[in-house]
């Protein structure tokens, strides 16, 4: 829970720094996007820092993908 709360304080620390910076150049869409990616980088922080298991990014491109590679294989669109 430490571990959250000092990952919480550092990334208001820094957003305090970069939020208004962006905003006086006008970047309303880049503050959104700053903001959805300091959040999930918050989470998975945490979350890592609570020694939590994260799931590996590529395990779930694999699952959507061999799916969609089988139906594409069936409809002759792509050969192996």
């Amino acid at each position: 829970m430490l571990i959250g709360l000092c990952v919480l304080a550092l990334s208001i620390l820094i957003a305090c720094y970069e939020i208004p910076r962006l905003l006086k150049q006008g970047c309303r869409k880049e503050v959104w996007i700053y903001c959805i990616l300091m959040l999930l980088g918050n989470v998975l922080a945490t979350l890592k820092g609570m020694a939590k298991q994260i799931p590996n990014p590529a395990d779930w491109i694999t699952f959507l993908m061999v799916p969609l590679t089988k139906i594409l294989l069936q409809l002759g669109l792509i050969k192996l």
